[in-house]
């Protein structure tokens, strides 16, 4: 029944059927009737043809255009203009609108044979995200301030091209610790700096308050040769505040890793109430275990974070056992198959962290409570 209510009388469908079937007739034989008009299908004339391969042409020009623009780059087109001197300092609150104008001049320090590919890229801590997804926290909760970063390739070899990551991280600190915790297994030390080393197809290294990375899309000596100098201009040309290399306090040196020392930043061993906290793996008999250092304000300060970390870990299921060594304020816990040690000493936290054997996590934290003199604060 249709939506108005009256019946269909078989008129309406005899009427009906007399226009679809000649319709349909009309789509079988390869046209279409519509409103009893017949449209036949038709080939396409002389003049659309010649429209057609004109198209074609055009599209094929440009193609050409392309692929000799590309073996022919010039990069001048893209160089970023930077008002003022060559600074590393970045203006706080910079916006994305302006941040071209004062990104860092990284291709002031390109050697020869590399060619600026991209222009210079500034990210604050609000963007950070869109250039390192997956690693950003890392740097924010380490006293990141900014990141630079510029793409160059081998002059005459587009394919063969490199990326300069330059972080500010405010301090030599900081800097030290996004460093250390992100040191390659194959990474073989450089002289460039006293924080430095190369992989096969990348550099990194700390300069002041900046953490450096240079990374190549493929190994080999073609490509790293150019990065290395490129490294040392910077190094050479670029002033920081001189202080004394950040290794954090004095490990005890038998049995350790040198190449382990790390800085962590925050929520150390899980804790968010541990920060700033400097690590290092020593190599015993009874198997590797790590040594921990952390300097805080005060002696209250570090007595009351052992006593927070004790309690954390009995929460996470802990449990208190008798310490053998002669070490003031020495509490040891099991905590499942492995041993934690805290000690502090004056104003610092110390102790041991995942130890397979209970007599050697005491030994190695009373070389570490050895270490820090008597007198500290």
């Amino acid at each position: 029944m249709p939506a108005g209510g009256n019946p269909i009388s078989f008129e309406d469908v005899r009427k009906g059927r007399e226009w679809l079937y000649p319709m349909a007739a009309a789509i079988g034989a390869g046209g279409i009737r519509e409103w009893g008009v017949a449209v036949a299908k038709r080939r396409a004339g002389k003049q659309e043809t010649g429209v057609g391969i004109a198209v074609l042409l055009v599209l094929a020009g440009v193609a050409s255009w392309v692929v000799f623009r590309q073996a022919h780059y010039d990069p001048e087109p893209f160089r970023v203009a930077v008002v003022g001197s060559a600074s590393l300092t970045t203006a706080p609150g910079t916006s994305p609108a302006t941040a071209a104008q004062s990104t860092f001049r990284l291709q002031d320090y390109c050697p020869e044979g590399l060619t600026v590919m991209s222009p210079a890229e500034l990210f604050e801590a609000a963007d950070l995200s869109d250039k390192i997804d997956g690693k950003a926290e890392l740097y924010l909760s380490a006293g990141f301030v900014s990141l630079t970063c510029q793409r160059y390739s081998l002059t005459g070899h587009p394919a063969s091209w490199l990326e300069v990551y330059l972080f500010d991280m405010g301090e030599p600190r900081n800097a030290f610790a996004v460093f250390s915790s992100q040191r390659r297994a194959d990474g073989e030390a450089l002289p460039l700096a006293r924080h430095a080393y190369r992989t096969a197809n990348a550099l990194f290294f700390v300069h002041g308050r900046y953490y450096v990375e240079i990374v190549a899309a493929q190994a080999g000596d073609e490509i790293l040769s150019p990065i290395l100098v490129f490294a040392e201009n910077l190094v050479r040309q670029v002033a920081v505040e001189q202080k004394e290399a950040l290794d954090g306090p004095p490990f005890p040196p038998e049995d350790l890793d040198k190449t382990s020392i790390t800085l962590l930043a925050s929520d150390v061993f899980g804790f968010d109430g541990l920060s700033q906290v400097y690590t290092a793996v020593y190599q015993t008999a009874a198997g590797p275990m790590t040594a921990f250092f952390s300097e805080r304000t005060s002696t209250t300060e570090a007595k009351d974070l052992a006593a927070s970390y004790c309690r954390f870990l009995v929460a996470n299921g802990g449990v208190d056992k008798p310490s053998s060594a002669d070490v003031p304020g020495m509490k040891v816990l099991q905590v499942f198959d492995s041993f934690e040690v805290i000690v502090p000493r004056g104003r610092y936290l110390l102790g041991v962290h995942d130890a397979s054997a209970y007599d050697a996590a005491l030994q190695l934290a009373q070389r570490l409570y050895q270490a820090i003199p008597e007198n500290v604060p």
